[in-house]
């Protein structure tokens, strides 16, 4: 009988490219004539996005949106001033493969910006964006499930592993007309604006992922003012809610789902037609999805012919497990001084979170997340100024899970749930919310049997002159082991000693029976 192996096929995860671009930012900035001469600039930034993305054979495209601000003071005012501009970029990634069933991932940051102010009416601003590419694809291993024909001995093992893996990506739209108080001011223009996805909810039905979360938008604008008046400067939040159905063929309950949301691009726009009072906010998202179903079979993790000699390819194996969802957060302090001046108010505070890593901990058996975090706010000083303070914080956070050290861990970090109190006239003390979000994954590594070799040209010599041996086995030893070492079979030496299978043995004598 020809020898026939049965294999079942168990899909992981392939990083296929894990890269970075680099952009370089320029802006040659003349003031146009409704904005007033800079005396001083205040602050610059450069907030790059990405817009969408495209996988073309083996090229990946994406665009790439850098919105640049710089805030500045007049000479003979008190009011705050905005330079916007936005750039767009579109770049190419080649791969050396195509890859199958691929989940992109791109993630730009701002490595620097940089402003200088050429004449009252002329800015030169420079910056840098890097941006961090990771594209996973599918990779299929066929493992030995059972073996007939040629004397074969198979020892199998339960073992848990992904079958199957099914990916969507999709770019949504959302729209909603936010009324503003009437006691705050009219917009006259955008000092700042941002907008995070900390939390959402999904559920899986036939062939369909359903998503519902909201967008948490946050706005500072300077309000209108009548000729040679200040301008105030207001504070909006709000929450914009979504709804999502993703079409995701073959996926059921079953499936274990990691999604990850992105917001692309923010765009607060007052209707004029409502005297202001009305914002049209469009919020653009990416959403990536990747999902798993687990099975579980008996696999094979040793094999032995009783009348032939054979070989047997074997792989270490990292299996993956089902993914452990983050969702936790801590709170976070800081002060921000004023060195020149007195604080009579403060307009607005926030942070932003950057150079996010983590670092697996063997004294906690868990991941440690750490990073910085850039502090801003702008206030007023005794003289009705506008002020713009910032400064740099570390934070470190231990994930509340006992993982092992073969896990990785995916996560992002966010910052939300401000308030803010001036402690003294040069200090204001910002109380925070972190929020660490995203996905640990376990791994169990195994030994698995990928193919079998039999050399029936080979037969083993075996003494015949008897039919059963004598062997002293010792406390606990492993009937696999020894049927292996005297070419016989467990259920015969079970059989003949009136053993369970998987009956571990008592010290003391067994029978092993000879088999031609």
């Amino acid at each position: 009988m020809d020898l026939i192996l049965d294999h079942e096929s168990f899909i992981s995860n392939e990083i296929a490219f894990n890269g970075s671009s680099e952009q370089a930012i320029e802006l040659d900035y003349i003031l146009p004539d409704y904005l007033p001469d800079i005396f001083r600039v205040l602050k610059c930034s450069i907030d790059p996005r990405v817009i969408s993305h495209s996988l073309n054979g083996d090229k990946i495209t994406f665009d790439l949106n850098v919105s640049i601000r710089a805030l500045y003071l007049s000479n003979d005012s008190s009011s705050l001033y905005t330079i916007a501009q936005s750039q767009n970029y579109t770049k190419t990634v080649d791969l050396s493969t195509i890859p199958k069933n691929p989940c992109i991932r791109i993630t730009p940051t701002t490595d620097y910006a940089n402003c200088r102010v050429v004449n009252p009416r002329r800015v030169d601003i420079r910056g840098a964006v890097s941006t961090k590419i990771t594209l996973e694809c599918e990779q299929s291993t066929d493992i030995v499930s059972n073996a007939k024909g040629l004397n074969l001995q198979l020892k199998k093992e339960p073992v848990t592993f992904p079958a199957k893996r099914l990916t969507a990506a999709k770019r949504i739209t959302i729209t909603e007309e936010i009324e503003l108080s009437k006691t705050r001011g009219k917009i006259n223009s955008v000092i700042k604006s941002n907008c995070i996805i900390n939390s959402f909810e999904k559920k899986i039905i036939a062939n369909k992922l359903i998503i519902k979360g909201e967008a948490k938008v946050s706005l500072l604008y300077n309000c209108e003012a009548e000729a040679d008046e200040p301008q105030n400067i207001e504070t909006v939040k709000f929450s914009v809610p979504f709804s999502q159905i993703i079409d995701i063929d073959g996926i059921n309950e079953q499936y274990e789902a990691m999604t990850n949301i992105s917001v692309a691009s923010l765009e607060l726009i007052p209707n004029k037609s409502s005297d202001n009072s009305e914002i049209e906010c469009e919020i653009i998202m990416l959403i990536n999805c990747v999902a798993f179903r687990y099975d579980t079979h008996e696999l094979a993790t040793d094999a032995y012919s009783t009348k032939y000699q054979c070989d047997f390819d074997c792989s270490d194996i990292m299996l993956e497990k089902n993914p452990i969802e983050i969702k936790e957060n801590q709170t976070i302090k800081a002060e921000l001084t004023c060195r020149d001046l007195e604080i009579s108010t403060a307009v607005d505070v926030w942070a932003k979170p950057f150079n996010i890593q983590s670092k697996y901990n063997a004294n906690k058996n868990s991941f440690i997340v750490f990073g910085n975090i850039e502090i801003g706010a702008i206030a007023k000083d005794e003289n009705d100024c506008p002020i713009y303070l910032e400064d740099t914080i570390s934070f470190e956070h231990c994930l509340d899970i006992s993982v092992d050290e073969n896990s990785i861990a995916d996560l992002n970090v966010y910052i939300d749930n401000y308030t803010f109190t001036i402690t003294s006239s040069d200090i204001i003390e910002l109380k925070a919310e972190l929020f660490v979000c995203g996905y640990v994954k376990e791994y169990d590594s195994r030994k698995l049997i990928t193919n079998i070799n039999v050399n029936e040209d080979n037969i083993k010599m075996k003494d015949n002159s008897y039919a059963v041996k004598l062997y002293y086995a010792e406390q606990n030893e492993d009937i696999w082991e020894i049927a292996k070492k005297f070419s016989t079979s467990v259920s015969a030496i079970a059989q003949e000693n009136e053993l369970s299978d998987s009956t571990r043995l008592q010290r003391g004598m067994l029978l092993i029976p000879i088999l031609d």
